[in-house]
């Protein structure tokens, strides 16, 4: 072989080590930075449960003070009778409903599915149509880049697990989008269906019906032709496609939001209070309709801040509107309680899909 064949050749293959390498390291970082961010926000939601518990406790306390101070009187009954009821609501690990808890890790986990069928309705308009276990573990995978500072991690590790399958990364990417913008629109109108009904302060309402028509605004074929054949560079012809996926995508995000909120509501009835607990079935039922529009504008309000979780964003929308119906303190507790679980189970299926993507080689089927 000529020396200057050679020569090119050693080059192609430096430069080969060099690009794989720098994926390494590349990989490396984002595991390092989301976390990072998981730690963070696993950290802030403990120490809000631990401050609550300290503060109610401190309560307790007081109240035994005056007990203690008090002579035999009727007061003192009354005053035995509300430490008591302040203790039974203490959020310790004894006080809490474990099966309840274990019944919403399911139904959210659970809720974190159907919108791979968005995501996949998106992928096929542009003629994609991958192993749809490639498009769940994408899905999933991606739940857990949201707690990266300006979630454009959520994208980065979505498109880098449909490149498996050598779906292109614009048409990934779009489809990523618009499933997120359906997910926060579908949410954003469920949320304000609900709130209607509800005594909540104006802006929530306005959030709620502004959120839905911005976030619905790109997912419509209208306007959703020009933007991706300019980002593609070439006439998509969407044409009946994209509305069949619109209108699938949202009774699919429709299906999300709904086992979501009753995640929500099953934590919000495993948290204790002071009165009699009641069955689970009742406890349930009781706050599914303002923990379902609570949960679903907290997330899309917390989506929209662009902080990472919509840490403490999430939490103040669940204390404003489930306040009114079950108490400030009881509220907060429930929307800690709820961003602790969704870590857990977002990083467990994260975990799961991880592997998938790791141990199987998988194919992209083209259009027909």
């Amino acid at each position: 072989m000529p020396k200057t064949e050679t020569e090119s050749t050693q080059r192609l293959e430096q430069a080969a080590r060099r690009k794989s390498m720098l994926r390494r390291i590349l990989k490396r970082i984002v595991i390092i930075v989301v976390i990072v961010g998981l730690v963070l926000a696993t950290r802030s939601a403990v120490q809000q449960w631990r401050f609550e518990a300290s503060r109610l406790n401190e309560e307790v306390t007081q109240v035994e003070l005056k007990i203690a101070s008090q002579p035999d009187s009727d007061e003192r009954v009354a005053l035995i009778q509300k430490r008591d009821q302040m203790r039974r609501s203490l959020p310790t690990l004894g006080n809490l409903y474990w099966t309840r808890i274990a019944m919403a890790a399911a139904l959210y986990a659970l809720g974190l599915l159907p919108n791979a069928m968005v995501l996949g309705g998106w992928l096929s308009v542009f003629g994609h149509r991958p192993n749809r276990l490639l498009i769940i573990a994408a899905q999933t995978l991606g739940h857990i880049g949201k707690y990266v500072p300006g979630k454009a991690m959520v994208v980065v590790m979505r498109v880098g697990a449909l490149s498996k399958a050598s779906v292109p990364a614009v048409p990934a990417t779009i489809s990523v989008f618009l499933e997120t913008f359906m997910m926060m629109a579908v949410g954003a109108a469920v949320a304000g269906v609900i709130i209607c009904t509800l005594p909540v302060p104006p802006w929530m309402l306005a959030a709620a019906v502004i959120g839905a028509i911005v976030a619905s605004l790109p997912t419509l074929p209208p306007l959703l032709q020009p933007i991706t054949n300019r980002l593609i560079g070439r006439d998509t012809r969407l044409g009946s496609r994209a509305w069949a996926a619109c209108a699938s995508g949202w009774g699919w995000s429709i299906l999300s939001w709904l086992c979501i909120g009753s995640s929500f509501a099953m934590l919000v009835s495993a948290i204790p209070s002071a009165a009699a607990p009641p069955d689970w079935k009742t406890a349930f039922l009781s706050v599914w309709p303002m923990s379902t529009a609570a949960i679903s504008l907290a997330m899309v309000i917390g989506f929209v801040s662009l902080i990472p979780g919509g840490a403490g964003v999430r939490e103040f929308v669940l204390a404003t509107i489930l306040g009114l119906a079950i108490g400030a303190t009881q509220a907060l507790l429930a929307a800690i309680l709820a961003r602790l679980v969704f870590i857990v189970v977002e990083c467990l299926m994260a975990l799961i899909a991880s592997r998938y993507i790791q141990r199987f080689s998988f194919y992209h089927a083209p259009s027909s």
